[in-house]
This record gives structure tokens, C-alpha cells and sequence, in this order.
């Protein structure tokens, strides 16, 4: 049987959904893992944030990193009407409650969830002696410019409200104090950033789910060490006490000194506040004279040699393991050694990571923060300018040498483009005005 000509209309519908989140709006809901889906993820995300060392040295470094990145903001054209709008951006962008470093380094937290809501706050700039925080701004031109981003936290969020249809996130049902309460927050009055958008899930995948495993099995095994330690240090408490205590027929009073004996052994510690008080009473011999032989003995079993098993190179290799899902193991690469040349090349892969990160809060702030400011203020879009970000790490200027000599040995000179030699001097970090050296160079030819 042969297929039907597709129609019109039949092409242009839409017949499906990606998966059964874009159609409950539940968080992670194609999760295969009952701990990783809904609320339960969020707070195990936040577990392993908070709580393991590597993953918090990780997160660290990616926020001290990305917060030191320099965000410009690009006029779209070399007019002055364009370069007014890319002002009054800047000005927006400095005239918020918070500052543009704060809210990045919140943004990021999308890396950890898989998401990250703001709520954008507007205000009308009437001036800065108005008292309504509404109005208040260090300017007066009237227009609409942004009071604060404010973060909605993923685990206040009680679900996604998601077009049914299309799968397109609307906004969010966020659950306050007592959970009794609700919030709804459009989408059209947020900034949502998201790792990906895979299957159309609207939570996003956090960057520490390839590291769970390795996290859940580095936890416990930690927990193990901690007790084996402490058991070492202290030894097993084993007591001797006589057998008629622990007969079927004890008394009453042998049973309640066994249970509280049991209760002694089991809570001793090895610290200052640890004691265990003994009964002076000794066996008699058989001509009913004292002896040395106590009625209750308590010593600390310890063990002789070494263990059959080292714990630290497993747990380093779960450190290893949850370092490398994140592309960061670099960060232990000195704990055991390792090249130079390694260790460049696993920074390298790490900060090309970083640099997706940064353009994906970047090209947020310019599909939903700048286009927002220039619909609710009725700009004209062909002069709206774009967000840019600046370089994450610093150039290697002595890389840049050597390929400016490759250049010049293949004939090739970089001087009369004034463009480049201005990028060659921001990367050096060197003030350069392109005007003043062609000035200096014409007047030299001059002399000439």
C-alpha cells in the first residue's frame, strides 16, 4: 500500500510530543531513576553540590572563572542612533538593584539543575528622587529599563506549565512558603536558561548527572572509611563477664546489667568524654579467698597488620571519575602527578566548556532581556544591540608571537590592518588608540 500524498495543512500540524515532560511539565519526568526525577532531583543535585568536595571545587572554579568574564554590549551598526540604543543597554544593565557580575554567578546554577528561572522585575526611569522603587533610576528618560532579575529557585518550583501541543514552556507554578500557595510566573517576564533542550525536556539535564553514580558510591564508601577509622583508632570494646549473666535463667537484675553493659559498649568513643566505669569485684578461688581475676573485664580489640583492601585509591578513583564527567580533572591531576602537555590539553577542553556556558547566558539576556526592552518600549529593532562576551581565559602571548613571526616569515603583514593590531593590544591588555598611530605613522612617512 502506498503512503498519501502529504497535504498542506498535514505538514504544517503537529502530530506528537518529544517526551512526557513536555506533556505533565513534570521536572525530569523521562528520568529513569525515581531519585533523579521531580523534586528528588533537585534536592540530590543540591546534595552533591553542597556536599562533595569535588563537585564544589568544580562549580567554584567554573563561577570564579565565568564571573571575571567581560560582557560588552555590541551597537548593531556604526551610527550614532545605534550607539545611543547600545548606551542606553549599558545603562539598564548598570542601573538594576544587583550588578550583572551577581546575577551571573546565580545564572550559572542552571549547570547544576539542569535550569535556572528569573523573574524580571521592570521599572519606569522617572528619575532618582522618586521614592517608588518602581520609578527610582539613576536616569529620567521615561523609558522602561529592568529593577532586578530575581531568582526563583528550582526547588521552589512545583512544575513547568507546557503548551500541550507544541511543548513550548509558558512559565512556571512555584510553591511558597507552607506549599499551600502558588505563584505563576509567565515565561515573558523571565530570563529561563537551560543546558539542553533534548526531548523538549523544560528542566534541562544537569552537567553532574554522568557523576550520580560515582557520587552515590564515593559517599557510602567514605561513610565505611569514617566508621573503619574510628574503629581502628578506638578498637572493638569486647567485655568478660561471668556466664550465668547471659544463661536463660538470669535474674532480673543480671539481665537489666547485660542491657546496659551492651548499651556502654555500643556508645563508647574514642574521645575525651569517653569512660567506662567497672566493678571493683573479683572471682574467689575455691577457698573463698579474693583474687585477681575481675567479675567484669572491658578491653579495646584492635587489629594487627594492615588491611587486605586500600580505600584511598578507590576513593581517588571516583574522584577521578566525577571530575572527568565534568570535563575538570585537571583539578587533580598534582595530587598524582601528570605532564605538562596533559594537563594544557584537559584545561583547554575545560575552558572551550566554559566558553558554551558563558554564550549560552549570553544569548538569554539577548533573546529575553534585550528584545523584551525593546517591545516594551516600542525601539526600533534594526538598531538594537546585542550582548558579546569576552574572552574566559587569558591568550597565551607568547603563542600569539610565534604565529605573528609564522606570519611574517610567509609574507604576510599584519600592520596596515589597524583592526588587528587593536585586538593584538587587547589581548596584552595594552591601551592602543588606532587614530593617534595612523597620525604618527603618516607624519613619519612625511619626514621621510
Amino acid at each position: 500500500m502506498m503512503a498519501k500524498k502529504l497535504s498542506e495543512t498535514e505538514a504544517k500540524s503537529i502530530l506528537g510530543v518529544a517526551g512526557d515532560n513536555t506533556y505533565n511539565g513534570q521536572i525530569r519526568a523521562d528520568e529513569f531513576l525515581p531519585d533523579l526525577r521531580g523534586g528528588k532531583a533537585v534536592k540530590k543535585y543540591r546534595e552533591m553540590r553542597d556536599n562533595d568536595s569535588t563537585i564544589g571545587a568544580v562549580m567554584y572554579s567554573v563561577e570564579q572563572i565565568l564571573r571575571d568574564v567581560n560582557l560588552d554590549v555590541k551597537p548593531a551598526n556604526d551610527s550614532p542612533e545605534a550607539k545611543i540604543e547600545a548606551d542606553f543597554v549599558k545603562s539598564v544593565l548598570h542601573d538594576m538593584d544587583h550588578s550583572l557580575d551577581d546575577h551571573i554567578a546565580e545564572a550559572l546554577s542552571f549547570l547544576s539543575y539542569g535550569f535556572a528561572w528569573f523573574e524580571v522585575v521592570y521599572k519606569r526611569r522617572v528619575g532618582p528622587s522618586e521614592r517608588s522603587d518602581k520609578k527610582r533610576s539613576k536616569y529620567s528618560d521615561g523609558r522602561i529599563g529592568v529593577r532586578k532579575i530575581a531568582s526563583r529557585a528550582p526547588w521552589t518550583i512545583n512544575k513547568f506549565d507546557v503548551d500541550r501541543t507544541t511543548g513550548d514552556v509558558l512559565g512556571i507554578e512555584q510553591s511558597v512558603g507552607n506549599f499551600s500557595s502558588k505563584n505563576y510566573i509567565p515565561v515573558n517576564k523571565s530570563l529561563y536558561y537551560r543546558t539542553t533542550s533534548i526531548n523538549g525536556d523544560p528542566s534541562g539535564r544537569s552537567i553532574l548527572r554522568n557523576a550520580y553514580t560515582s557520587y552515590e558510591y564515593l559517599n557510602n564508601l567514605q561513610s565505611i572509611e569514617a566508621i573503619a577509622v574510628e574503629r581502628e583508632l578506638a578498637g572493638i570494646p569486647v567485655a568478660r563477664i561471668p556466664a550465668e549473666y547471659l544463661s536463660g535463667d538470669a535474674s532480673a537484675a543480671q539481665s537489666g546489667f547485660v542491657n546496659n553493659l551492651q548499651s556502654i559498649l555500643r556508645d563508647v568513643k574514642f574521645n575525651e568524654q569517653g569512660y567506662i566505669i567497672l566493678p571493683s569485684d573479683t572471682y574467689p578461688d575455691k577457698d573463698g579467698s579474693p583474687t585477681n581475676i575481675r567479675l567484669v573485664d572491658i578491653e579495646l580489640m584492635s587489629s594487627n597488620g594492615s588491611r587486605n583492601i586500600d580505600i584511598d585509591p578507590i576513593v581517588r578513583r571516583y574522584q577521578h571519575d566525577i571530575a572527568r564527567s565534568v570535563l575538570s580533572e585537571f583539578l587533580l591531576l598534582g595530587s598524582q602527578g601528570g605532564s605538562y602537555a596533559l594537563s594544557k590539553s584537559k584545561t583547554d577542553l575545560f575552558l572551550r566548556a566554559l566558553e558554551s556556558y558563558i554564550q549560552a547566558i549570553v544569548d538569554v539576556l539577548n533573546k529575553q532581556l534585550i528584545e523584551r526592552l525593546w517591545e516594551l518600549n516600542g525601539l526600533n529593532y534594526d538598531l538594537m544591540p546585542t550582548i558579546v562576551a569576552g574572552d574566559v581565559a587569558p591568550h597565551d602571548l607568547r603563542e600569539i608571537a610565534s604565529f605573528l613571526r609564522n606570519l611574517n616569515g610567509a609574507g604576510i603583514d599584519v600592520s596596515s590592518h589597524p583592526e588587528v593590531i587593536s585586538d593584538l593590544m587587547a589581548i596584552a591588555e595594552l591601551d592602543y588608540n588606532p587614530e593617534v598611530s595612523t597620525q604618527v605613522t603618516g607624519e613619519q612617512n612625511g619626514n621621510a
